[in-house]
């Protein structure tokens, strides 16, 4: 045999065993083990003989070469039959993920559908209790989805986060809201679940009340300082001055109240007057908090008063005759006494004074507050013409208040002060400005 033929022999069996390494063929013939393979080459082509003493180097080589293919050959064989046997893949389940992402629109028509609890606008002191309108959401923010549950059963899960808007015309109520949302696999959608609700944060759109908050100055003082409020428990607001905005500001308050105390054959009234200051301000929980910085001082005047019913029957008889002021004109300053009356049923003083002016009202457009019924009966001329008066108006000025006048009705008094004509009335031909009052 020469060394061509030797080769091809190597060759034919190196192609014979590869043919036996590889899976039976579509007929169904049984792979070859590797000693079957050769001898069925031996059966093939026959034996060789012993290469020449000069070509076993050669020979050599060609042998290393064979073998190494050979053993790579069935090195890949060998991975090839363990890979479909799966010894190389691990039992790692398929993750679910989710298809349809959680859109804007999804989650702003999920905040539209969910139930979002009213603030309780009565516990805002002093704002509008109309209804709140609302919620209106603003400040949407969709979270990242999250990776819940075990590796079997997988839940992803994402939330959005939100700001529900309540209003009416004199606040403003934030509440921060956070929904979850679910993905289902068998829907392909997300579902949202309960929502949850933060701190309202309270904004003010107006100012305070004013009115309301006098209205409960009674609770307010009572809360300051008791024997306070007790003193000036449904006082008269005289006077009122507020400088109130949004974000609140002052108030000052004058305050006047007469006590009456009754005792045997007397009637004491005291006078209490008082100015007391606040400061209103905004707090997120109540609404307007009023707070008392100012309580002033409450001064007192008291005056006595006789029962007429005591009278000692010992005194001296009144003097009723007419008291003659002689001829006056508008300004003189006249001195007279008598018993101080409201302004009441003028049409007996005009009869009683045989007086009437139609161009004149009943009390000189509120300038005459009381009438004095006169103890003597006056005579006088004014002006040059003759007049018998059996009362006269009082002015008391402009700075003496509801609870002053009042104070000196039923009184016996003697009035002092000029004759004036811009104080005439439908009763009376002139009034008098009273500059001294001095009561019994």
């Amino acid at each position: 045999m020469t060394e061509n033929d030797s080769q091809q022999a190597a060759r034919d069996a190196a192609a014979a065993f590869i043919q036996s390494a590889a899976p039976a063929d579509a007929a169904g013939t049984a792979p070859q083990t590797p000693a079957e393979a050769a001898i069925a080459a031996k059966e093939a082509y026959g034996a060789t003989d012993p290469a020449e003493a000069q070509n076993t180097k050669k020979g050599h080589g060609v042998a290393i070469v064979v073998g190494l293919i050979i053993a790579l050959l069935v090195l890949a064989g060998i991975g090839a039959f363990l890979f479909t046997q799966g010894v190389f893949n691990k039992n790692t389940p398929v993750q679910e993920t989710q298809r349809v992402p959680l859109s804007d629109a999804r989650v702003i028509a999920a905040f539209d559908e969910v139930t979002v609890e009213t603030p309780d606008i009565s516990q805002y002191a002093y704002v509008s209790q109309d209804a709140l309108i609302g919620p209106k959401f603003s400040d949407i923010v969709v979270n990242e989805p999250v990776d819940l549950g075990a590796s079997t059963h997988q839940i992803v899960e994402c939330t959005a986060t939100a700001t529900a808007v309540f209003k009416n015309k004199g606040i403003e109520i934030a509440v921060p809201v956070t929904l979850p949302f679910e993905y289902s696999p068998e829907g392909e959608t997300w579902v949202p679940g309960d929502i949850t609700q933060g701190a309202p944060t309270a904004t003010p759109l107006a100012s305070a009340s004013a009115s309301e908050i006098i209205g409960n100055l009674n609770a307010i003082l009572n809360d300051y300082d008791p024997t306070y409020g007790e003193a000036m428990a449904d006082a008269t607001v005289v006077k009122t001055t507020a400088d109130l905005t949004i974000d609140g500001g002052p108030i000052s308050v004058d305050l006047s109240k007469t006590i009456t105390e009754e005792q045997e054959a007397l009637t004491i009234n005291e006078l209490r007057t008082c100015t007391v200051g606040l400061t209103v301000a905004w707090s997120n929980d109540k609404g307007w908090l009023v707070t008392v910085t100012d309580a002033g001082t409450i001064d007192t005047q008291k005056s006595e008063i006789p029962d007429p019913s005591a009278a000692d029957a010992a005194v001296a008889p009144v003097d009723t005759s007419p008291q003659n002021l002689g001829s006056v004109n508008f300004g003189d300053t006249v001195t007279v006494a008598g018993t101080l009356e409201a302004v009441a049923n003028t049409g007996e003083l005009a009869k009683a004074n045989n007086y009437s002016n139609g161009a004149a009202n009943l009390d000189a457009g509120g300038s005459v507050q009381l009438v004095l019924r006169l103890t003597r009966p006056v005579d006088m001329t004014l002006n040059g013409t003759a007049y018998h008066l059996t009362s006269i108006g009082v002015a008391l000025g402009p700075n003496v208040t509801e609870d002053e006048k009042n104070s000196l009705i039923g009184r016996k008094a003697d009035v002092k002060g000029p004759l004036d004509e811009n104080f005439v009335t439908n009763w009376c031909p002139a009034g008098i400005k009273a500059m001294e009052i001095h009561v019994e």
